[in-house]
């Protein structure tokens, strides 16, 4: 079972106006209060022994939101980060958390006592200063500072940019693993006409842009070279051929040899691509480099061979193959050595491996039903993610290992969702005639 937290999130327009700060060491407080100092902690990341100061397993997440500025644009992303995270959940005190917030502001402290009686185990005070926002992180239940930090880029129009790393810091002070949101999904998107375009947009499905302007059918899209490129598959010259395009819009030629060049994979420590091609009248899986040169043949036999993708250190492949008579998923060396069969359904195919290597999601057909699988590359057991929930198909894997983007037709609403492989819970971040989803690595910061 996972913990989830009571997290009360409060965003003050700035310290004047209401007089609270997070610079005083909770140590040093009150028993019930803590009173803000004006400087500047805010600048580093305040150190702390997580298993001293996090409670045990948590409920009733909380967010009370109170600001004079823009709080959809700070204070709404981050409360829907941690809900797509699935680390929290709506508090059966509401009443007591309203009157906790309400006594912040009025006696311009934050009132640890009021907030533990709402059930309340974290807060996190937000501000704006000079340009930035100050995010602090407080542990109700053993009154200290988890962590302080400054985040620029407000003023340049990165609400959105700087909520999402406010809200992996908070993920990642909760639960010790890396957040999510400092990333981009790409997908493809029917435009009309039977032609897709690539777009790219935030995991809480913000700010979506179309990268593209193929007016084709596409197909495959993946990401590549350090987080800044996207390759697919596009018929825009009568043929599949492989392509690829930056963040800024620069379209470059990857492969266009006869046949199908598609299913692309990349590895960063090998810089090569893994992917399908049929150049030879079968599809095969190959690997080459990033302009589509020095191809190598992994795989040769009568049947098809397709949608590769790398295990993260570069030395195994993931594949479907119907070899054995119906697509089946398979693991082969970086060679093409020992492939051995790991599923055991009917119909399994869009294989991805998990980012630190422990599991493999799939697509199951079952009785005209797609359901995504997981499959544990230690233990070798396998566990039905989806079921009874419509067509399930195409997913991604999210930078923590935890979650998948996938498409879904559930409710009978197209759409792509998030889902925590842990709670089972999936949320829409974006509902349309996406497919294809794929989520790239963590920004650099």
């Amino acid at each position: 079972m996972t913990a989830k937290f009571l997290v009360a999130v409060l965003l003050l327009s700035c310290l004047s106006s209401i007089g609270l700060a997070a610079n005083t060491s909770p140590q040093a407080a009150s028993p019930s209060k803590i009173k803000a100092g004006r400087k500047a902690e805010a600048q580093k990341t305040q150190a702390h022994d997580l298993g001293s100061i996090r409670p045990g397993n948590l409920v009733l997440p909380h967010f009370a939101v109170s600001t004079l500025r823009s709080p959809e644009k700070i204070g709404g992303i981050i409360e829907r980060d941690l809900v797509l995270a699935d680390i929290v959940s709506q508090p059966e005190q509401k009443t007591l958390a309203d009157e906790a917030r309400r006594q912040d502001q009025r006696d311009k402290t934050i009132s640890f006592d009021a907030w533990t009686a709402a059930g309340v185990h974290y807060v996190l005070l937000c501000d704006y200063q000079e340009a930035s926002v100050v995010a602090h992180l407080y542990d109700i239940a053993s009154r200290q500072h988890v962590f302080g930090r400054s985040y620029q880029g407000v003023e340049q129009g990165q609400e959105r940019r700087v909520a999402h790393q406010i809200a992996d810091d908070v993920i990642t002070a909760l639960t010790n693993r890396p957040g999510i949101f400092s990333s981009l999904i790409c997908a493809l998107l029917d435009v009309g006409q039977g032609n897709k375009e690539v777009v790219i947009m935030h995991p809480d499905g913000g700010d979506i842009q179309q990268l593209t302007n193929e007016q084709s059918i596409l197909a495959t899209p993946a990401w590549g070279k350090n987080g800044g490129e996207i390759y697919f598959t596009s018929y825009r010259d009568n043929n599949p051929d492989l392509v690829g395009i930056t963040l800024q819009g620069e379209r470059f030629e990857i492969s266009r040899r006869p046949g199908l060049n598609t299913s692309p994979s990349w590895n960063e420590s090998r810089q090569r691509l893994a992917v399908t091609l049929s150049k030879d009248g079968n599809c095969e899986i190959y690997t080459m480099t990033r302009d589509g040169r020095n191809a190598q043949r992994l795989t040769e036999n009568s049947d098809a061979d397709t949608a590769p993708d790398w295990s993260p250190d570069g030395s195994q492949i993931v594949f479907t193959s119907d070899r054995d008579g119906t697509p089946e998923i398979h693991i082969m060396g970086a060679d093409g050595s020992n492939p051995t069969k790991i599923s055991h359904e009917s119909y399994c195919d869009s294989p991805v491996w998990s980012p630190d290597g422990n599991k493999i999601a799939y697509v199951v057909r079952q009785k005209n039903e797609f359901n995504i699988y997981l499959y544990n590359t230690k233990t070798g057991n396998v566990t039905q993610l989806t079921n009874g929930q419509g067509q399930n198909c195409d997913p991604s894997w999210a930078p923590d290992s935890r979650h998948l983007v996938f498409a879904s037709d559930r409710g009978g609403t197209k759409g792509l969702y998030i889902m925590d492989i842990e709670t089972r819970q999936a949320h829409c971040i974006a509902r349309g005639n996406f497919s294809s989803p794929a989520w790239g690595p963590l920004f650099r910061r």
